[in-house]
C-alpha cells in the first residue's frame, strides 16, 4: 500500500509517504504559503520515490482543527489530486495526530492530553487513556475534542484524568500557555508534536484505510466559527448586507426554498440551466462552493452567484438576475459582495469566463477591475460561441 499524507495546520506543514511499511516525512518550508507549496511538494516527494499520482492508494489530510485559511488549503489541494488521480481520501483529525505523533516516539502507557494553539488566547484539546501497542480507536476517551481558554483547559483535564497515572500533554498549545498550565497539573509532561503531524496521519490512514473514500466527502473540522466568519457577521449584522438606499438583502443560500428560487432564475436566464438538486449537490459534497442570494425588499430572490474559493482564487461560475431587475446596480452590488468575503477568506484573485457577444456583462466586469487573459474556444453552447476568459488579480 502507498499513503500520502499531507498536514496544513501548522505554519510550515509536512508531508510523508508511506510505503512497504516504511513512513519518510518532510517538514514544509514556512517561508512560502500552503497555496504556493501545494500541489507542488506533493508531487515532489512521490516523484523522489519514482512514484506518480496514480500509485497512490490513500491520500490522507489533517483535516483540523487549526488554521482557517491553511485547512481550505489542504482540503482544496488533497481534493484537486485525488480528484486527478481518482484516488481515495481519508481526512485525519489534527487532536489524533498530535496523539499518535507522541506514540510514534513514546509507545507507552499515559494519560495523553492533545493541545493544539487555537489563537484567540485559545487552546484546542482532546485526551486519550493510551494504552501501549493498542490502536488509537480502542483507548478510551477522556476528553471529547473542545476548545476552551487555557485555565479552563487545565481545569477540564484535572477532572479528567487519574491523578496518581501519567499525564502528558503534547502540542504547541502545552508549549505556549505551559505556565499556566503547570499551575493546575505540576506533574504533567509538557511536549511539543516530536514528529511531523503528516507522519501521524500516514499511520493512522494505513489503520483506518478501510474508511477511504471520495475525496468530496472530505470536510475540515473548526470546532468553533472562524476568524472570518465572526468579522463578517460584525460588520454586516449576522451576515446579512443591506443596501440604505434600495433595501437589497445579501445572504449565503440555505434552504431548499433559495434553491429552488435560483432555479427559477437560472431557467430565465440560460439555455441550459442546472436544476436545484445539482446545485445541493455541490454545496454538500465539496468544501470549496459557495451560493450567495440577493433579495429584495419584499424577501424575494431577485439574484444569485454561484462560486468556489480555491487556495487563493475565487471562481464565479455562475450569475443571473431576473430580467425585471436588470439594468438596477443588482449585480454590481451582489458581485461587490461576493468578492470582499473572498478577499477575507484569503482570496488575492478572481476568475470568470464570459460570451465573447455579451457586451453588458463585459462592461460590467471590466468596471470591477477584470481584464481578458483568454478564449476557451467553442466553450458555450445554444448558441455555440467562444468563452472570453477574464481574471481580477488584484482582487483586495
Amino acid at each position: 500500500m502507498v499513503v500520502l499524507a499531507l498536514e496544513t495546520v501548522s505554519r510550515a506543514g509536512s508531508l510523508a509517504l508511506w510505503q512497504d511499511g516504511v513512513c519518510e516525512a518532510r517538514d514544509g518550508n514556512p517561508a512560502r504559503s500552503h497555496a504556493e507549496r501545494l500541489p507542488g511538494d506533493l508531487l515532489a516527494l512521490l516523484g523522489a520515490h519514482g512514484l506518480t499520482t496514480g500509485d497512490v492508494d490513500v491520500l490522507a489530510v489533517v483535516t483540523g482543527p487549526g488554521s482557517f485559511t491553511g485547512l481550505r488549503v489542504g482540503v482544496a489541494a488533497a481534493q484537486g489530486f485525488a480528484l486527478a488521480g481518482g484516488t481515495r481520501t481519508l481526512g485525519i483529525p489534527t487532536l489524533d495526530a498530535l496523539v499518535t505523533s507522541w506514540r510514534l516516539a513514546h509507545d507507552e502507557d499515559a494519560q495523553v492530553v492533545a493541545c493544539l494553539d487555537g489563537q484567540r488566547g485559545e487552546v484546542f484539546l482532546s485526551a486519550v487513556d493510551v494504552v501501549a501497542g493498542r490502536p488509537l480507536e480502542m483507548c478510551a476517551s477522556l476528553i471529547e475534542p473542545g476548545v476552551e481558554r487555557p485555565d479552563a483547559a487545565a481545569a477540564r483535564i484535572a477532572a479528567a484524568i487519574d491523578p496518581a497515572r501519567r499525564l502528558v500533554i503534547v502540542g504547541d498549545g502545552a508549549v505556549r500557555y505551559g505556565s499556566v498550565l503547570r499551575e493546575r497539573l505540576p506533574a504533567a509532561e509538557l511536549v511539543d508534536a516530536p514528529r511531523p503531524l503528516a507522519e501521524a496521519a500516514a499511520v493512522l490512514a494505513v489503520a483506518r484505510s478501510g474508511q477511504a473514500g471520495s475525496p468530496h466527502a472530505l470536510r475540515a473540522v473548526y470546532l468553533r466559527r472562524p476568524d472570518v466568519e465572526i468579522a463578517r457577521d460584525r460588520a454586516t449584522g449576522a451576515g446579512l448586507v443591506k443596501s440604505s438606499t434600495d433595501g437589497w438583502t445579501i445572504r449565503r443560500a440555505s434552504t431548499s426554498d433559495d434553491l429552488a428560487a435560483v432555479e427559477r432564475l437560472q431557467q430565465k436566464t440560460f439555455t441550459n440551466p442546472w436544476n436545484a438538486d445539482s446545485i445541493r449537490w455541490e454545496l454538500e459534497n465539496t468544501d470549496v462552493a459557495r451560493l450567495y442570494v440577493l433579495q429584495d425588499a419584499d424577501s424575494e430572490t431577485v439574484a444569485y452567484c454561484a462560486c468556489w474559493v480555491i487556495f487563493d482564487e475565487l471562481h464565479i461560475n455562475s450569475l443571473a438576475v431576473d430580467p425585471a431587475w436588470r439594468r438596477r446596480g443588482v449585480a454590481r452590488h451582489l458581485l461587490r459582495h461576493v468578492m470582499a468575503e473572498a478577499s477575507a477568506s484569503g482570496a488575492t484573485a478572481a476568475t470568470l469566463e464570459v460570451r465573447t457577444s455579451n457586451d453588458a456583462a463585459k462592461q460590467l466586469y471590466e468596471g470591477l477591475a477584470f481584464r481578458v487573459e483568454g478564449v476557451r474556444r467553442d466553450y458555450y453552447r445554444d448558441p455555440r460561441e467562444d468563452a472570453l476568459i477574464l481574471w481580477n488579480r488584484r482582487l483586495a
